[in-house]
């Protein structure tokens, strides 16, 4: 996945530059998987509702996706090199 296709299954699931949660059921499994890897390599922070079951958790938390934050509006799972308030 390159930087032009992830952002086009971004705005498939935003509004007005806003992620919507309800939406990301829109996206198939594999565009799940594929925005998750593509987060993960970027070492960005992952809207939990995005983690398809699919995904190998154990593959996660070795990554280092081992903290889970609830935000504002969405709940992260992200690394220690994250802040989210």
């Amino acid at each position: 996945m390159n930087k032009r296709e992830f952002n086009k299954l971004l705005n498939k699931i935003s509004t007005n530059k806003t992620l919507t949660v309800s939406k990301i059921s829109l996206l198939t499994e594999e565009e799940k998987l594929q925005m998750v890897y593509w987060i993960i390599r970027h070492r960005g922070p992952v809207v939990k509702e995005l983690i398809p079951e699919s995904l190998d958790k154990s593959w996660l938390f070795s990554m280092g996706y081992m903290y889970e934050t609830k935000g504002k509006n969405y709940t992260f799972v992200h690394t220690c090199e994250n802040i989210i308030k």
